[in-house]
């Protein structure tokens, strides 16, 4: 297993990496031809609501199908409640604290960690990858080791207003398709589908939007059930099931009323860290095996590669070809079994809200979680984690304790290349839409114990908080105003609430009430970008240029690397006729983000107004190559051969 310093190792194997036949695994009648390998994430898919796994309120025949003929793990464990950084540990066999991706938008992962992609690719399998959800853009690290990375999920760029942050299961496996009938080599490949319809909100299609009418979360999950088969019935027409592994399984799981919790994020239950997760691969594994043991997502990777017989570790994780070899063997029997765990983390609470991370450790027997209070469970006679006995049991909760202190998996790696990608207002837009937004980054919380804010305690203060972010996503800014404002009253040192609130304010036409709040935050000593941000867009809106200046000043010393500051002051300098200054702003934001349409518009029209013709052409260029959908640089294009006399051209 990799350690927290293994990563120049990892480089000297990515480099080396070659490929190797199938591995005869005794027991196991495997082919002698390299197998092609499907994944498919399911995005907040509780592992009880599959009916193979006892679920009633929901039929999901086609992962029956899979699971009847392959391996179901009854008892797997996600790391951590949040679709980034759970794929990233899915990936890469790691768990959070060694990867570095701790929430949704808050890093991207470093060139330094091995993929299972990556892992593949360089043994000659054709790789691909078709997303269903924003959060997992290429910019946030997990596209290396694919030669096609799918994540076309936005609209067209000058639509800020109008982003969609995910696309259904459906059109997911359009573009899946698509690629597929295009192929034109003969080399195994690994496609990778995320879907993302089970994450809230829920809005199943028909049929499944009236048959679920009282339960659209499970609607949603048959609506997915249904597009898998769609997927296999794929691979069956073209001849290629046989010779295909297939891996389902859930990134995390859904609070659904849980512990108070409505959907994910904040806590660490196992209702929403139990996940499905399943394995088909014809000739390879016994059909309709079940392992009963513990087992995590890491554990998934280094699964695949032995059972296609790459010779190769991958993260902290550990294969499961023995477990299913053995199948439903008692897990006292190998001492190996029995001293499997399970950690897991939540650093939301932390990172958005100012209050206690959480963190835990699952054993066979028992789950202990640790935030300003211990909480422990027997997990065999209480499955639900109803019954704390953290109090009539201190033995075991000091040596889970220690066993997690012992694991040194709370401080991060200190990567510089680990930086929260450049947020530009499509990202921001598109996170919040997801309600998703962080205000810190990883440096700034982790290793620490936080403001003793219990989670837990306060969950029906983020039940609250939750409610004010779906009126968000859904536009209705002054309901969304309305709530924040009610539970700050109670959590008055939440940077979100501030964000949120304001931005709120701002959608809303009150510029007055959101300078209120972005003051009220950074008179309290609650430091973001984002209320300078803020500051600054209103105080341009009042023409008052010296204010903006400095807001945005105040922008840059906190966050050097945010492409609207950068953006949005060389706007401010170009109407002031400063187009020295404005060029130098638009170049920086370009240096952060090539791809930035609107600084390439920007400097288009700086250096036009500079009479540099050739440079402001070759800007407009830019912008057209980098949103060739979007009619904005093509205007701007046309206006600028036009002043040149190229009216033919323009």
């Amino acid at each position: 297993m990799w350690s927290h310093s293994d990563q120049q190792s990892q480089e000297t194997l990515r480099r080396l990496v070659c490929f190797v036949g199938l591995v005869v695994i005794p027991g196991l009648g495997l082919a002698a031809s390299p197998r092609n390998l499907l994944l498919i994430t399911i995005d907040t898919l509780r592992a009880d609501h599959l009916s193979c796994n006892g679920a009633r309120n929901v039929a999901t025949p086609n992962l029956d199908r899979l699971v009847g003929e392959g391996v179901n793990f009854s008892r797997a464990r996600a790391s951590v409640p949040l679709t980034l950084p759970s794929h990233v540990s899915i990936l890469t066999g790691n768990y959070p604290p060694t990867h570095g991706v701790r929430d949704n938008a808050a890093s991207r992962l470093p060139e330094s960690q091995l993929t299972l992609s990556e892992v593949l690719h360089a043994t000659g399998y054709e790789t691909a990858a078709f997303l269903g959800s924003f959060v997992l853009d290429r910019r946030f690290g997990l596209s290396q080791g694919f030669d096609l990375y799918d994540d076309q999920v936005a609209e067209a760029p000058e639509m800020l207003e109008s982003l969609e942050a995910e696309r259904n299961a459906e059109v997911v496996f359009t573009a899946f398709e698509s690629w597929f009938s295009s192929r034109e080599t003969d080399n195994p490949f690994f496609a990778w589908l995320h879907f993302y319809d089970p994450h809230a909100p829920y809005t199943p299609p028909e049929p499944y939007a009236t048959r679920y009418k009282s339960d659209p979360y499970a609607g949603e999950v048959a609506y997915v059930d249904e597009i898998v088969g769609r997927v296999v019935t794929h691979l069956e027409e073209s001849d290629l099931l046989e010779r295909t592994a297939i891996a389902v399984v859930g990134d995390h799981g859904e609070g659904l009323g849980q512990h108070g919790e409505r959907t994910h994020s904040l806590l660490i239950y196992n209702s929403t860290l139990h996940v499905p997760m399943m394995l088909f691969a014809p000739g390879l594994i016994e059909q309709g095996s079940r392992v009963d043991s513990l087992v995590r997502t890491i554990d998934l990777a280094p699964t695949l590669l032995e059972l296609l017989g790459q010779q190769q570790d991958l993260g902290e994780g550990q294969s499961l070809m023995p477990l299913i070899a053995g199948g439903t063997e008692d897990p006292s029997a190998s001492a190996n079994e029995s001293e499997r765990f399970a950690y897991s983390e939540s650093l939301y609470a932390q990172m958005n809200l100012g209050w206690s991370p959480v963190r835990g450790l699952e054993t066979e027997t028992h789950r202990l979680i640790l935030g300003p209070d211990p909480e422990l469970y027997d997990v065999r006679s209480d499955p639900g984690e109803q019954h704390d006995l953290a109090a009539t049991r201190p033995e075991i909760v000091s040596e889970l304790t220690q066993q997690l202190d012992d694991l040194n998996l709370t401080p991060g790696p200190a990567d510089p290349a680990q930086q929260a990608p450049d947020m530009d207002p499509e990202t921001v837009e598109q996170l919040r839409s997801l309600g998703y937004l962080s205000g810190a980054s990883p440096s700034d919380v982790v290793g620490g114990e936080g403001s003793g804010v219990s989670p837990r305690d306060n969950v029906g203060a983020w039940e609250q908080i939750e409610v004010g972010l779906q009126y968000y996503a859904q536009g209705d800014f002054p309901s969304a105003a309305q709530r924040f404002e009610t539970v700050l009253d109670s959590h008055p040192k939440t940077p979100l609430l501030y964000e949120y609130l304001g931005s709120s304010y701002e959608r809303s036409g009150r510029n007055g009430e959101a300078e209120r709040v972005y003051r009220d935050a950074l008179g309290k000593g609650i430091e973001s970008s984002e209320f300078h941000l803020g500051l600054a867009r209103i105080a341009i809106g009042r023409g008052n240029d010296a204010l903006a200046e400095k807001e945005l000043l105040a922008v840059l010393d906190l966050e050097r690397l945010s492409v609207v500051g950068h953006h949005t002051l060389g706007d401010l300098y170009r109407r002031q006729k400063e187009f020295k200054k404005a060029q130098e702003q638009y170049r920086s934001a370009l240096e952060i983000n090539p791809s930035y349409l609107y600084a390439w518009n920007g400097l288009g029209m700086t250096l036009g107004s500079l009479r540099d013709d050739p440079g402001a052409l070759e800007a407009f260029r830019q912008a057209v190559s980098v949103a060739p959908e979007s009619p904005l640089p093509y205007l701007n294009l046309a206006s600028q051969l036009d002043q040149i006399g190229k009216i033919a051209e323009a």
